[in-house]
């Protein structure tokens, strides 16, 4: 399971939104072997020019939560995957404009549908 929040300042088309979305999400689950469809992805609206810094034009930064103990591999497949994706659909917008963040969180600090992650191990309901 992947959670990622991507902010940004760039001015998207509806149609970059969805492509943006969907090769980003699929980038993060080739890299860390996930099924697609327990992972999501949420863009947040553009940051208006007069919410951010100078450096943040044309940036877009990405959270992404997932389980502890992906090695550092999968990890810098990540990164490019998602470095790749987002510059087919939006360009390349010079040096330091795709940001990638990985949190990794362990079972006992995240849950879904109201279960602890640990517990829905524990009682054998963790599908992935």
């Amino acid at each position: 399971m992947a959670t990622i929040i991507a902010m940004t300042a760039l001015e998207l088309t509806k149609d970059q939104k969805k492509a943006l979305c969907a090769g980003v999400c699929r980038g993060v689950c080739d890299a860390f072997h996930l099924d697609i469809n327990i992972s999501s992805m949420m863009l947040m609206p553009t940051v208006p020019e007069e919410c951010h810094s100078p450096s943040a034009t044309d940036q877009i930064t990405y959270f992404i939560y997932t389980g502890p103990g992906k090695p550092d591999e999968q990890k810098s497949a990540l990164v490019k995957n998602v470095y790749d994706a987002t510059v087919e659909v939006v360009g390349y917008k010079g040096p330091f404009k795709v940001v990638v963040i990985i949190k990794e969180h362990a079972d006992n600090n995240v849950g879904v549908d109201g279960v602890l992650r640990v517990d829905a191990k524990k009682n054998g309901t963790f599908k992935v």
